[in-house]
């Protein structure tokens, strides 16, 4: 028998879809939990014969996709950021400090290993693309998030072909206390507004392709759609945050600004630069509770970006 603490899972980027380069680079991943794997769909016949019996099924279709569940820290989940973003983290010209734009052409391509030690089930997923990401935090707990995996190849090896792979990082886990900034259109929410939680989600929209021919039941390929990127906050209803209700109808744009900071000195900032308000949230009205806006946000027209600061 085997647990979760029996599996480790590392990735390495592709240099094209389901191929690794000559040296690939691996990572073990740090996570709190998984649902890689293949899953089988089957189609039963309709054939009538000279009995009452089901005449079988057949396998039809196939897909080797799963989520993995994380809790934010520096530098642990830059390749989920970079692979849902569709671009590299760059140099920003100033010291220790990249930048990451949201919203690349195509996306970039991964292998992931899940290795089972105790029973020695090795399952291979490659061309593995990142559909959707996601952030959330509230005022107490860590900052967690996840990540969907899509993959057009999958294998079970008798070896793991993962060799001399670097460690999982050692950065502290991120929570609420690491939140140091939280702006809306320029204003800071704490004593204003009151900001209680937040959603990022970053959403590519990933189809499904399977060609005839292609021999596999799992998709040779997935397209991107569109780059659907919201931003979910809730913030107590006050006399700042009240002015923003009207913007729902008049679609005028908003920014947001999230920073977050561990207690190394390695920090994100999320920026979004052209908001539009979807829905207020504003709460029903009782005895008991405050009042909150559960506001819904939408990224349009440009590239949101989050900077990375290293030490």
């Amino acid at each position: 028998m085997s647990k979760g603490t029996d599996v480790v899972i590392h990735i390495a980027k592709e240099e094209t879809p389901n191929t690794l380069p000559v040296a690939p680079e691996w990572h073990t991943l740090r996570r709190n939990s998984d649902s890689l794997k293949k899953t089988v769909s089957l189609t039963q016949s309709d054939e009538i014969v000279d009995s009452r019996f089901e005449q079988g099924s057949v396998a039809t279709s196939a897909e080797a996709v799963g989520n993995v569940e994380y809790e934010l820290s520096a530098l642990s989940q830059d390749m989920f950021f970079e692979g849902v973003a569709g671009n590299m983290f760059v140099d920003s010209g100033t010291p220790s400090v990249s930048t990451l734009e949201i919203g690349g052409d195509t996306l970039p391509t991964y292998t992931i290993v899940k290795h089972d030690k105790k029973v020695g089930f090795i399952q291979v997923f490659s061309g593995c693309r990142i559909g959707e990401l996601t952030i959330q935090g509230d005022t107490e707990g860590k900052i967690t998030g996840s990540a969907s995996i899509n993959a057009t190849g999958y294998s079970n090896p008798v070896a793991s072909p993962v060799n001399s792979p670097l460690p999982a990082t050692t950065t502290p886990f991120m929570s609420s206390i690491n939140v140091n900034e939280f702006k809306i259109s320029g204003v800071s929410t704490v004593g204003t507004a009151c900001a209680e939680s937040f959603t990022i989600t970053i959403n590519n929209n990933l189809t499904a392709k399977p060609c005839l021919g292609n021999g596999s039941l799992i998709p040779n390929r997935y397209t991107e759609g569109n780059v659907s990127i919201t931003l979910n906050v809730t913030l107590a209803l006050t006399t700042t945050s009240k002015a923003w209700i009207p913007y729902v109808e008049s679609r005028q744009n908003m920014t947001a600004e999230i920073g977050l900071e561990d207690s190394k000195g390695n920090a994100y900032g999320f920026n979004f630069t052209k908001l539009e308000l979807d829905n207020d949230g504003l709460s029903d009205t009782n005895k008991n509770d405050d009042h909150t806006l559960a506001m819904e946000f939408r990224q349009v027209k440009e590239a949101p970006t989050i900077t990375r600061t290293e030490v």
